[in-house]
């Protein structure tokens, strides 16, 4: 189940670049505590490799964002669509975040936090 309030794309094109959303987490780090997780999905057809680059911030805006992770995903992954990443949120999240997506194209994908992530028969 998706919520607005924490989704960076919602039926994105995949392409090189941003997020459609910056998700405003809340003064604490979201990576302290009960693991709040990231969660990418794609539709079928996607082609290359992924890199999905957390990026974070105190400015709404994003201007002084740093890269808190990258993850990685295969191509192989992206050919099945579905969830091709859930992974939690690693410590060290400023208020502000938003997804960098790069190296593939075509589909589309549908990223946000959850509390908790499917991960059978998916690349991690």
């Amino acid at each position: 189940m998706w919520d607005n309030e924490t989704t960076f794309s919602t039926r994105q094109a995949l392409a090189d670049g941003p997020s459609e959303a910056i998700v405003d987490v809340g003064a604490d780090d979201i990576g302290l505590g009960e693991p709040v997780y990231l969660q990418v999905s794609l539709s079928k057809g996607a082609s290359g490799s992924l890199e999905v680059t957390v990026e974070t911030g105190d400015e709404a805006d994003l201007g002084d964002a740093v890269v808190l992770v990258t993850y990685h995903v295969t191509e192989s992954a992206l050919k099945h669509g579905g969830t091709v990443l859930a992974a939690p949120v690693p410590t060290g999240c400023r208020r502000y975040m938003r997804l960098r997506y790069a190296g593939a194209s075509g589909g589309t994908v549908t990223a946000g936090l959850v509390q908790a992530a499917q991960t059978s028969g998916m690349q991690r």
